[in-house]
């Protein structure tokens, strides 16, 4: 670059000289742009020749003079790119140095990437080896696993053959159970009443015996009254220990059979009831449920939901709710319900008795003649409550009901029976 620098600067300077001085290559004169002839010595058919020769260097000046201007211009043209390479070297130099640097970088990443890639096959490997310590252990397993799944089945076999002994021997108690079952069923109602009947036939001669004693004591009342009171509560002891005793016996006789035990049950509780009356003791208030309920005014609108009965007459228990017209059960049992209706002027109307919202039955009023005579719908049902049942009168069809203040007509009762 430095020496066509120079060069290019040396022919710069030559064609600077040669313009200045005039050089010419036909006269051989460096200073003179002028020739003289000298017409005495040269022949007239030489100046020709001359003028000709003139011309032609004039010419060849003048196409020098436009060369050298043209190579200036090529020599500026040529100085400004050299100083755009120059510009661009320095750009390339300070990218080849940005990538020397990324170059170095890339090593360090790539010897990172390498220690990391050993460190990857190292653990791939030890994969590999616990893969292996563990496909081999599974096969173990499997062949562990087929000796027990073989000896679970011979076992499985043993024990269904057991039971398939012990279901048939099951069976067998159970048809003689069965058997047993019926011959108790036939015979305890017949024991019940023997017990009951002698019960009853010496009860009734020992009342008989305790009038006789009555009035064979007439004379000393007060010593006859402890007397007769020590009697009875001997022969009520003694009554309730043979009550208590046949309890006992049929409570053994009945033992294998749910169903004897419920007619048990029934015949005890009789019993006990017996008992109660002969001592004199009051039925359990708990169990004592009744509620009557009338409306005490007159409608000619109502045509849809629940009929609430506004005045309460009796309500033992308080099943019954005077705000809603709902019956509540306080107690589980069998109930009796009862609903009256009268219909109002020209219309018909229809009620149901609902349990839990289901209707179960109807009463239905009717008007006859023109309003003459105005017809009473009545209905009863009897249902067997759990404690928290509800049971209401509902609308079915029609409109309005007549009633009065002081005895209404339109009712809703119940008890439990």
């Amino acid at each position: 670059m430095a020496f066509m620098m120079n060069a290019i600067g040396l022919a710069f300077a030559l064609l600077s000289f040669h313009q200045v001085h005039g050089f010419s290559i036909v006269t051989e004169n460096g200073g003179q742009n002028i020739t003289h002839l000298d017409t005495n010595d040269i022949d007239a058919k030489n100046v020709d020749v001359f003028r000709q020769l003139l011309n032609q260097e004039t010419i060849i000046r003048i196409g020098l003079v436009k060369n050298v201007h043209s190579l200036m211009k090529d020599m500026v043209d040529l100085k400004q790119s050299i100083e755009i390479l120059e510009s661009s070297q320095q750009k390339t130099e300070v990218k080849v140095i940005a990538l020397q640097k990324e170059v170095n970088e890339l090593k360090h990443e790539n010897e990172n990437l390498k220690l990391n890639n050993r460190r990857y096959e190292e653990i791939i490997n030890t994969i590999k080896e616990n893969f292996t310590q563990i496909n081999g252990r599974f096969l173990e397993f499997e062949e562990q696993l087929e000796v027990k799944r073989e000896a679970f089945e011979k076992n499985t076999s043993a024990i269904l053959g057991d039971l398939k002994v012990e279901v048939r021997y099951l069976s067998v108690t159970l048809l003689n159970l069965n058997k047993h079952t019926l011959e108790l069923d036939k015979s305890i109602p017949e024991l019940i009443e023997q017990k009951y009947e002698i019960l009853s036939t010496n009860l009734n001669t020992s009342l008989e015996n305790l009038n006789n004693d009555l009035l064979v004591s007439g004379a000393n009342i007060s010593k006859s009254v402890l007397n007769l009171e020590n009697s009875q509560n001997t022969l009520v002891s003694s009554m309730f220990d043979k009550i208590n005793k046949t309890i006992g016996d049929i409570k053994d006789d009945v033992t294998q059979s749910q169903y004897d035990q419920m007619k048990l049950s029934s015949t005890v509780s009789s019993l006990e009831v017996f008992r109660m009356n002969v001592t004199g003791n009051k039925c359990d208030l708990s169990r004592r449920v009744a509620f009557t309920a009338g409306v005490t005014s007159n409608s000619g609108s109502w045509s849809s939901g629940t009929l609430v009965y506004d005045k309460v007459i009796n309500n033992v228990g308080g099943g019954y709710n005077p705000n809603t017209g709902i019956f509540t059960a306080p107690v589980e049992g069998d109930y009796v319900f009862y609903v009256s209706i009268q219909s109002y002027n020209t219309e018909n109307i229809y009620v149901d008795i609902v349990l839990n919202g289901s209707s179960k039955v109807r009463a239905a009023a009717y008007t006859h003649s023109s309003n003459e005579y105005r017809d009473v719908g009545t209905n009863l049902v009897t249902l067997r409550l759990q404690k928290g049942d509800t049971v209401w009168v509902k609308h079915h069809s029609g409109t309005g009901y007549l009633t009065s203040s002081d005895a209404p007509r339109t009712t809703f009762s119940g008890f439990l029976i």
